[in-house]
């Protein structure tokens, strides 16, 4: 798990995104069927804050008139099978190409792209965690999803109020719409895992979200889960509305 040199010179780079939003606000827009519930409003409103997407966010409907500040792509898939994510992602915001957040792998797909020297790359190799690791010119503490990574990365640029949304985390207790987008081919395509599987995938993830709540706690960040009926506690859940007053 040591960084190798280049590894190291490459990460060096994010450096520059320390503390860029230092006290700001931000919102990560995650892909659970919730995020259909957004009015009109929401969105307009949505339009001035700062905003993370993430995963294939940018096929849904809800959302198509919004540009995302930041965009994680941090599964394996990104780097392979979807390699092409990230120029869909790219010509989907043409008019103003989000930064990408994902991991120091995807470096070959990105420079296919010429993008990679844009974007932010992450390793993240550090486990097991009893305080999360949030400093991106090192190695990261695993988080087990996007969402999370999502989170440390915006610690690291000095967000003092970071808002979740479509995150529903019920995946593991539903059969029905998965996504806030038609997911059909890509359910299709994924492998198929058994509820054993998920139910540890959501134990493992669910403790790294309690350990980044009690490190924004001590960091004096506020964090807040704005999705309608969530599963995830390991935020303060808040009505949306209460966020644009």
């Amino acid at each position: 798990f040591n960084l190798k040199k280049n590894d190291k010179k490459i990460l060096l780079k994010n450096k520059k995104f320390l503390g860029k939003h230092i006290n700001q606000r931000c919102f990560i827009l995650g892909t659970g069927p919730s995020l259909n519930n957004l009015s009109c409003s929401h969105v307009s409103k949505l339009k001035s804050e700062i905003t993370f997407g993430v995963n294939f966010l940018y096929k849904a409907v809800v959302v198509k008139d919004l540009l995302p500040t930041y965009y994680s792509l941090c599964d394996n898939i990104f780097w392979g099978s979807s390699r092409h994510t990230f120029r869909e992602v790219h010509d989907r915001y043409s008019l103003r190409p989000p930064v990408f957040i994902t991991d120091i792998r995807a470096r070959d797909v990105l420079s296919s792209y010429g993008i990679f020297d844009e974007c932010i790359t992450l390793y993240t190799r550090h486990y097991p965690v009893n305080r999360m690791r949030y400093d991106l010119t090192k190695n990261l503490s695993i988080s087990m999803n996007v969402i999370g990574m999502s989170i440390q990365v915006a610690m690291y640029m000095g967000f003092r109020e970071i808002v979740l949304l479509g995150c529903d985390y019920n995946s593991f207790c539903s059969a029905s719409l998965l996504h806030c987008y038609d997911d059909n081919s890509e359910c299709c395509e994924l492998p198929k895992y058994n509820l054993a599987f998920y139910l540890k995938y959501y134990y493992l993830t669910t403790s790294f979200h309690y350990l980044i709540a009690k490190l924004a706690k001590d960091m004096d960040i506020k964090i807040y889960n704005a999705t309608e009926n969530s599963l995830l506690d390991s935020y303060p859940i808040i009505p949306i509305d209460d966020f644009f007053i």
